[in-house]
């Protein structure tokens, strides 16, 4: 089957306009009860069954305050605020943050195993390697109702 040259110039074009934006919109982040998760998910699928798009973005939901406050913590806030324009080198986050490298490096593994997050090695020119760190939505909510 042959394909015309604007058929495939349109995919090629859509395709890298999406590689160029990697970060999500928005990540939300905050206390759920279990019954209003599930009334979310029941009006998602309602939303999926009419064909309808869902907004994407991430939602991350604790059931109890507690873990919520475990998750999120001042210092962790303002790790977020600092690397909210671009990714930042690990060391030079600590440093601005004015905080032991280690303790941000356990800041950073916290934040990615809940995917608010994400980090890459990257080489430095001649020598060795360092850690980007970089949010994955632009803004992040943070919410709850105690």
């Amino acid at each position: 089957m042959k394909v015309s040259k604007s058929a495939s110039k349109q995919k090629s074009e859509s395709t890298s306009k999406r590689a160029g934006s990697s970060r999500l919109r928005t990540a939300r982040v905050g206390v759920e009860t279990m019954d209003g998760f599930f009334t979310r998910m029941r009006g998602n699928a309602s939303r999926l069954d009419r064909s309808a798009k869902l907004r994407p973005g991430v939602r991350i939901s604790f059931e109890d305050p507690a873990d919520f406050l475990e998750v999120i913590t001042p210092a962790r806030v303002r790790l977020l605020r600092q690397i909210s324009k671009r990714p930042v080198a690990l060391g030079v986050l600590a440093a601005a943050l004015e905080r032991d490298p280690s303790a941000v490096r356990r800041d950073v593994a916290v934040l990615e195993r809940q995917s608010l997050v994400k980090t890459r090695k990257v080489s430095n020119p001649g020598h060795g390697s360092r850690t980007l760190v970089e949010r994955v939505a632009v803004a992040i909510e943070l919410a709850t109702t105690v």
